[in-house]
């Protein structure tokens, strides 16, 4: 997978892997809001450069086997990484798109889930095709395999 440097326009391997609790440093909590050492009972994936271990972004997600779904619980990504001015885009498409995938392995036909900030409902549906549902808002199907297409795949 790739994100996109913004600045130079050039496009820069990236990988996602399974989050260490001893990589919760002070350094990683300067650079996000959440606390993320409070996800670490759930399944927390982190976005890094393919030759380095430096954070880009993090997203906790449970499978909710009753309701048939993939939920994604948290998705932040790194200050630098946020809003008009940010250096790298692509995070959140490759995470959302990385849920995507687990939950076609895990059966669930890409149906993921997610309870966005009010801010960022209209973004998710724009960007990513998030459909409402209730509170949440979710893909599923054809839209799940087009973001792994995407994000994941189409390099």
């Amino acid at each position: 997978m790739r994100v996109l440097h913004i600045a130079s326009g050039r496009y820069m391997e990236a990988r996602i892997t399974v989050l260490r609790r001893e990589e919760l440093t002070d350094t990683v909590g300067k650079r996000f809001d959440f606390d993320w050492r409070r996800e670490l009972t759930f399944d927390v994936y982190k976005i890094t450069f393919i030759n380095d271990d430096y954070i880009l972004g993090l997203i906790s997600t449970q499978i909710n086997l009753g309701e048939r779904r993939f939920e994604i619980r948290l998705l932040e990504l790194s200050r630098e990484n946020v809003g008009a001015f940010k250096e790298y885009d692509r995070l959140a498409g490759c995470l959302i798109a990385f849920a995507c995938k687990l939950s076609f392995k895990e059966g669930l036909d890409g149906f993921v889930s997610l309870i966005p900030k009010t801010v960022l409902i209209s973004h998710y549906m724009k960007k990513y095709f998030f459909s409402p549902m209730g509170v949440q808002l979710y893909v599923e199907g054809e839209v799940a395999v087009a973001l792994i297409m995407e994000y994941l795949e189409n390099d």
